[in-house]
């Protein structure tokens, strides 16, 4: 019921399913709230916020564009939804980031996206990667993948090769994130025709740029190139790469090695629960210099060669040789016979 006028009543969420040909404003007043609101989850996220200085690295921005556009991140957190005409049923019974918990409907929300462009994205990445601490090691994580879309007015929408092959355009796009820190860095999103591997190049001299120097990159199959080792190399950055497991040398030196390491305690990798070993082995037939801070003596990448976990026996069995190792020190009994014992185990499993 509305208070200057007892014969009118404020619309609820049900009114535009009944009467669709009376159109709303497109802003709610700061009233027309829930008289139940669900902050939970908004406090937690609106604290990680304010630790980010988000709100700060969006310097050219005015208030409502800040509230708004932050808002709609903790909307499609919070909801798991990022379409704009449920927005305002979730902005309802909320706490939103808009100056006076104002409300704004799917269309505006839809023209606000639209007017965000390039620029906007490349200065929010630029004060965001200057803000973050450029002295110490940084291993980034970066991967991408891509998204099919039908629809038929997206120029960046192209034929390419999909994950997922539907017979339609893709969208590529990818992030990279500090590994230590867990923080994203850099995300980008290019035309589907362009392979993934012939991108990473462009991804390394963006991070040049933003004055990191001391970096390490982890990389899947995707990126492992000729091209990609040399250029990583050149600029004295570290990698560990993910090569391709049908390549020749690669199933040489497997088969090479076999029965060397995936019984023997030493080789264990206990975090993983797996085992693995290190082959020195030339990368290519020119012998490519991979090591950090050489000569001039050819030296060679190391491969890390790893093995499923055969049976869940195999798994069960170093958690309890863990375990074992934790509490052994008030008990009394002799390595060896654990060993020969922890053998024959082995050997049946």
């Amino acid at each position: 019921m509305a208070d200057s006028d007892e014969s009118m009543m404020y619309p609820n969420p049900n009114y535009e399913e009944y009467f669709p040909e009376n159109l709303l404003s497109e802003t709610r007043s700061s009233d027309f709230r829930s008289s139940c609101i669900k902050a939970g989850s908004f406090i937690v996220i609106k604290k990680i916020m304010d630790e980010y200085k988000l709100s700060e690295h969006l310097s050219s921005w005015d208030e409502n564009g800040k509230g708004l556009f932050l808002d709609l991140a903790a909307y499609s957190i919070i909801a798991e939804n990022n379409a704009a005409q449920h927005y305002p049923d979730y902005a309802y019974n909320h706490p939103v980031l808009t100056p006076h918990q104002k409300i704004y409907s799917d269309s505006t929300i839809s023209r606000f996206l639209s007017e965000i462009d390039d620029d906007d994205r490349i200065n929010f990445l630029d004060s965001w990667n200057e803000d973050r601490d450029h002295k110490d090691k940084l291993y980034i994580s970066y991967d991408s993948t891509n998204k099919n879309c039908k629809a038929g007015d997206i120029e960046m929408a192209e034929y390419g090769h999909p994950k997922e092959n539907v017979g339609a355009p893709i969208i590529n796009y990818s992030i990279a994130f500090d590994m230590k820190n867990q923080e994203p860095l850099l995300y980008e999103r290019y035309p589907g025709s362009i392979v993934d591997v012939s991108q990473l190049r462009y991804v390394i001299d963006k991070f040049k740029g933003y004055g990191y120097k001391n970096l390490g990159f982890i990389l899947d199959r995707g990126y492992y190139s000729r091209e990609n080792i040399a250029y990583m190399d050149s600029c004295k950055f570290d990698f560990v790469i993910m090569v391709k497991g049908r390549a020749s040398f690669v199933h040489q030196m497997i088969t090479a090695h076999k029965g060397e390491f995936e019984e023997k305690r030493s080789c264990a990798i206990r975090e993983f629960q797996t085992y693995g070993m290190t082959i020195p082995s030339p990368l290519y037939a020119e012998k490519v210099c991979l090591c950090k801070n050489c000569q001039s003596k050819p030296e060679y990448p190391e491969h890390h060669l790893e093995i499923m976990k055969r049976m869940i026996t195999r798994k069960s069995l170093t958690k309890a040789i863990l375990t074992l190792a934790q509490y052994r020190s008030p008990y009394s009994f002799r390595a060896s016979a654990v060993h020969l014992e922890m053998k024959s185990v082995f050997a049946f499993v």
